[in-house]
């Protein structure tokens, strides 16, 4: 189990169990990984922990290869030892003598090399499991630090709405009271004084505001 401490003391606890039941093998070549960061920056230490995952898988693959390039040339000095038997033993021949002690050497380093590659590649799995666990502990802590601090401005925005809705409302309310105020007592003063005089007074007052009260049809 792999326990992660985020800040204000909470923890993320995840096992092998949490990658298994969701299908996840290595983060990295998983296609939802960097989905997640399409709207959440990768920190440092996110890069650090990804950077470190694939060292470790081209260790694997890099010991894998040797292994298998060690046993086939295990393979094929055995088989050269065979080739050599019996110019070495009923022929007496030098030559052949000294490729085979070669070959032995050679199979010897082998011998010694290959239960080192064996033990490594053994403890690689869990090496990948415990560092996969431990980048999935440093993003969940990342993206829902970035969720948590968007869900805070969601709620600023959502009482920002609510006021501004309110003033364009009171807005609105305050601008139809004035049209009909004024147009009440243009159309008194139209009754009153008519519309040449109310025209000449529209030149006066409001020419320079462009603004024309005149009711429709009057």
């Amino acid at each position: 189990m792999f326990r992660f401490w985020k800040k204000e003391n909470k923890v993320v606890i995840f096992d092998k169990y949490v990658l298994r039941n969701n299908n996840i093998s290595l983060l990295i070549l998983d296609e939802r990984w960097n989905g997640i960061f399409n709207h959440a920056e990768k920190t440092e230490e996110i890069i650090k922990a990804e950077e470190e995952l694939k060292s470790l898988m081209i260790i694997q693959s890099k010991l894998l290869e040797e292994q298998k390039t060690a046993t086939s040339r295990k393979k094929e000095l055995v088989s050269n030892i065979l080739a050599l038997t019996q110019e070495t033993f009923e022929n007496n021949n030098e030559e052949a003598r000294l490729k085979m002690t070669e070959c032995e050497r050679g199979i010897n380093l082998i011998n010694e090399r290959l239960p080192q590659i064996e033990q490594e590649i053994d403890e690689l799995p869990q090496k990948l499991k415990q560092k996969n666990l431990e980048l999935l502990g440093i993003a969940v802590e990342k993206v829902y630090f970035t969720l948590r601090s968007k869900q805070k401005r969601q709620e600023e925005l959502d009482v920002l709405i609510q006021e501004t809705r309110e003033k364009l409302k009171a807005y609105i309310d305050e601008k139809g009271t004035l049209a009909q105020e004024n147009t009440d007592s243009y159309s008194y003063f139209h009754d009153l004084l008519g519309s040449e005089e109310l025209g000449r007074l529209d030149k006066l007052f409001f020419e320079d505001i462009n603004i024309n009260l005149r009711l429709k049809g009057k």
